[in-house]
């Protein structure tokens, strides 16, 4: 679920804002998601997410149509993040010399954005009950849009976060506060067979983020028959021996671990698990 905000320039006699305009006077920090949904940071495009790097959330999504200046905000999300969004909105409408905006299509004034608040608020407690409700599995979980990567919401973390919402800020901030890599898979063709196949990369010493079981986000990509992970240069192993003989692993999301492998260990996966793609 998300809300947009759109915010006309109307100031007669100031020059049209681009992105780069905006962002700068926002002063959030910003980055463009990859086809992962991972986070390029500081890269400008269409699409721009723009964030406050101080309380890691799930950010706005930026961008223009003609000079109208478009804001989205993902919901459920923190608190602290659905108050930000309507000061950028009132502070983008006092730049234009406006006090409405077009909140979903509907016109909207400045002076209603605390009733504005209290629904989005709403909407996200209604929206983590849901997701509540539909995880009586305990290997189902859902998937949200963070800032930094794609993050898997199971039974483990919808009881910490408690349908509260200072709960879910403290929870969202914490994990993508993490000193983590988190590894996303490239896919190839097989030149023999024409099948496709999925690889993740690792690095030695670094925690890496990897899935319990590899996919494709959104199921963009679909029949792809063989998973590995390239753990050294030119050095692979299939996914299932990799993710079933690595002994260093913690738990980072319903549906990830962080993998920390030093070259000792890598090289006795080689050893026994390599193979030729």
């Amino acid at each position: 679920m998300s809300i947009t905000a759109r915010i006309k320039q109307k100031s007669l006699f100031k020059k049209k804002m681009n992105i780069e305009d905006i962002i700068k006077f926002t002063g959030l920090s910003y980055g463009v998601c990859d086809e992962n949904y991972r986070l390029d940071r500081d890269e400008i495009g269409e699409h721009t997410l723009i964030y406050d790097e101080t309380k890691l959330a799930r950010g706005f999504e930026l961008w223009l149509e003609g000079s109208d200046v478009l804001l989205s905000l993902s919901l459920p999300t923190a608190p602290s993040e659905i108050r930000l969004f309507y000061s950028l909105v009132e502070k983008l409408c006092n730049e234009f010399n406006t006090k409405k905006y077009l909140r979903e299509d509907e016109e909207a004034y400045l002076y209603e954005d605390e009733e504005f608040i209290k629904w989005d608020e709403e909407a996200s407690i209604v929206a983590l009950e849901e997701m509540t409700s539909k995880t009586e599995d305990e290997y189902r979980c859902f998937e949200i849009f963070g800032i930094y990567n794609p993050i898997s919401i199971g039974q483990r973390e919808l009881q910490r976060i408690d349908c509260n919402l200072n709960n879910l800020e403290e929870y969202l901030n914490e994990i993508q506060s993490l000193d983590v890599y988190y590894a996303t898979p490239s896919v190839f063709r097989k030149k023999d067979t024409d099948e496709l196949f999925g690889i993740y990369s690792i690095v030695a010493d670094i925690p890496c983020v990897v899935p319990n079981k590899p996919y494709i986000i959104l199921d963009q990509i679909k029949g792809i028959n063989y998973w590995y992970v390239m753990i050294r240069k030119g050095m692979t192993v299939t996914y299932d021996d990799f993710i079933n003989h690595i002994s260093s692993k913690e738990y980072y999301d319903a549906n990830h671990v962080i993998a920390l492998l030093n070259d000792n260990e890598i090289d006795a996966l080689i050893e026994q698990y390599s193979v030729e793609i």
